[in-house]
């Protein structure tokens, strides 16, 4: 891929993640207050965004993207519905959602890719650790956010376990970015009572859920992929 090329997508990437900031003020009580409902226009630009993100990618990525819906639909029911941590606006989870989850993961994936970070990959580990960890230390430290230092400690150890890879590190800074944008525009709230921990509005802890639903997703993926070797292998052995 030629310089020009690689230059021109890495920024069709970008620009895809500043959309986020109108198509999410369609959501908000705002719009819908001074003018309508807007969860439509939301809807119809997150599908469209997922096509265009899926014509563009991979297809591993695209793969991983399909898989990717259902199984946040299921974080979603779980974090949301079952387990009350968040509520969106009208008390129900968007349809748009999971194909939004979908998205992001594939965004941190192709920016990754498309970008100079991977020729640069130790200094950008260390400028965005040292971030996270001034992140952390902060909201834990001034704003007592017990959620955030619980979920903090699991965050920083899928890190670990990854081995620092600059694509978790790029998708935790996008679900840094998108939390703030929602919370912001009032699409959903975040409770501050969570069990025995109390948080601020959005965690930032809420970014190891994302690592942590892309390591399951990865184990998803590796146990489908298994199941037609071993059929080609049975045949095989077949005399």
């Amino acid at each position: 891929m030629n310089t020009n090329s690689y230059s021109k997508s890495f920024y069709y990437f970008v620009g895809i993640v500043l959309l986020w900031i109108p198509i999410l003020f369609f959501d908000s009580p705002y719009f819908y207050e001074h003018y309508f409902d807007g969860k439509i226009l939301t809807t119809i630009s997150v599908f469209t965004i997922f096509g265009v993100i899926f014509y563009m990618s991979s297809l591993r990525i695209r793969f991983l993207m399909l898989m990717m819906v259902p199984l946040s639909w299921l974080g979603e029911m779980l974090c949301s519905e079952w387990l009350d941590m968040y509520d969106y606006r009208g008390n129900q989870i968007p349809i748009y959602v999971p194909f939004g989850h979908a998205v992001i993961f594939a965004l941190g994936w192709n920016i990754t890719q498309k970008s100079p970070i991977l020729s640069n990959a130790l200094q950008f580990k260390k400028w965005m650790m040292g971030f996270y960890i001034l992140l952390f230390g902060i909201i834990t430290l001034y704003f007592k956010d017990t959620l955030s230092l619980a979920l903090g400690i699991l965050f920083f150890w899928a890190l670990w376990r990854r081995n620092y890879m600059p694509f978790y590190l790029v998708m935790s800074a996008l679900v840094l970015y998108l939390e703030v944008i929602g919370t912001y525009y009032g699409v959903w709230r975040w409770d501050q009572k969570q069990w025995i921990f109390q948080t601020v509005n959005p965690p930032i802890g809420a970014m190891f859920i994302y690592i942590g639903g892309d390591m399951i997703l990865g184990r998803l993926c590796r146990y489908l992929l298994k199941i037609p070797r071993k059929k080609r292998s049975k045949l095989a052995q077949i005399p």
